[in-house]
């Protein structure tokens, strides 16, 4: 993992995934091909298979990261004056090996998927020599397993993909509105081991997660906590109903989470501002805890939060009865009823290469979600 911020740009653009639909979408055609030779009982047309693999090979995500070399060598026995290359004194010679050093990082991220893979292109290149090749059910069984796993894995690639791009087609939030806002996005904040559920689920309220025992470690002020369990009128439910999300991440709440946990446990995700034009989504002039705080539904309603004070993100040069109200409003929130679909999240922050380290492997870039460490977004 010591390469793991220089490589972090392949992991967020999926190369990794991309590559592997490809090739994936090529067994098809290789497969069509080498089923008409049989067919038509034409194994003259086999060394065509040479012509397929350059078109693969020489696409410019896979050419970056895959060696590709085809060539034919003279059998041992035809080492001297052997003439012209013939199927009789040569052989087809494929070598394919994987070259960048951010494909080899990400092909051992991924249990060597892509390894396996191209071991299978060999073997079907083999045939060039000897149509008749076959693999043992063993090593069919191997093969059926990674092509499963790749399946899955661009199943999700591709589904993620439609869903933001339905999603960047939608209305988007007028300009002015937009502005407000200081980092051009809401934000939530989780420990790391509740990270895999999100991914999985989406962000939930409350009580949709615990009550599902899908938090594996609560980091929330309990005291704090309870004053949020309470049914508030203008919101149509309890307050714990709601998935909440900050307006700015330089509030006094997540101040305290950093003072009071292991920042490298501190999970920042990032949210799609437009989430405000969702069914269900409400917005705070501060606290949801506060009682004093008020809530409401429509976006007209955007001005009556203090946003010089959000923008700003201090409140420490206030008396105290004024600080505690600096602080209500600077934690202004989003509240979305329910939970937040994984579509939504655009970024996940970490403080340490070592919370990279465990983010890689839950592969959050499947869903289109970017990785990226800064410890500027931290107190």
């Amino acid at each position: 993992m010591n390469n793991q911020m220089t490589y972090i740009d392949s992991y967020n653009n999926n190369d990794y995934i991309k590559i592997l639909k490809l090739l994936q979408d090529e067994i098809a055609v290789i497969n069509n091909f080498l089923t008409s030779i049989s067919q038509d009982n034409n194994f003259k047309e086999i060394t065509d298979l040479e012509k397929f693999y350059n078109n693969i090979f020489s696409q410019e995500v896979i050419k970056k990261h895959i060696f590709c070399k085809m060539s034919q060598v003279y059998k041992p026995l035809y080492l001297s004056n052997p003439g012209p290359h013939s199927k009789g004194n040569s052989y087809f010679h494929l070598t394919l090996k994987l070259v960048s050093e951010e494909i080899n990082w990400l092909d051992n991220l991924y249990n060597k998927v892509l390894s396996r893979f191209i071991r299978f292109y060999k073997h079907l290149f083999s045939k060039i020599d000897n149509y008749f090749i076959s693999q043992n059910s063993k090593q069919l069984q191997n093969y059926e397993q990674v092509f499963e796993k790749i399946k899955a894995e661009v199943e999700v690639f591709i589904d993620t993909v439609d869903k933001r791009d339905i999603l960047s087609k939608r209305e988007k939030l007028k300009p002015e509105l937009l502005t407000k806002i200081p980092f051009g996005g809401l934000f939530y904040i989780t420990h790391s081991d509740n990270l895999p559920s999100i991914l999985n689920l989406g962000i939930l309220s409350h009580n949709l997660a615990h009550k599902n025992g899908f938090v594996n470690t609560d980091i929330s002020n309990q005291q704090v906590n309870a004053r949020r369990n309470r049914i508030e009128q203008s919101l149509g439910g309890n307050i714990h109903d709601f998935a909440p999300l900050f307006f700015t991440l330089k509030n006094p709440t997540f101040y305290y989470w950093c003072k009071n946990t292991n920042m490298d446990n501190l999970i920042i995700l990032k949210i799609n501002p437009h989430i405000l034009l969702e069914n269900n989504v409400s917005f705070s002039d501060g606290n949801a805890a506060v009682r004093t705080t008020k809530f409401y539904n429509k976006l007209s309603d955007f001005n009556n939060l203090n946003w010089t004070l959000i923008n700003k993100g201090s409140w420490n040069h206030y008396e105290f009865q004024i600080k505690n109200e600096q602080k209500r409003t600077i934690c202004a929130e989003v509240l979305t009823k329910d939970k937040i679909q994984t579509h939504y999240i655009d970024e996940i922050f970490v403080y340490s290469k070592d919370s990279l380290g465990k983010i890689f492997p839950l592969f959050p870039n499947h869903l289109g979600i970017k990785v990226n460490m800064n410890k500027s977004l931290y107190f």
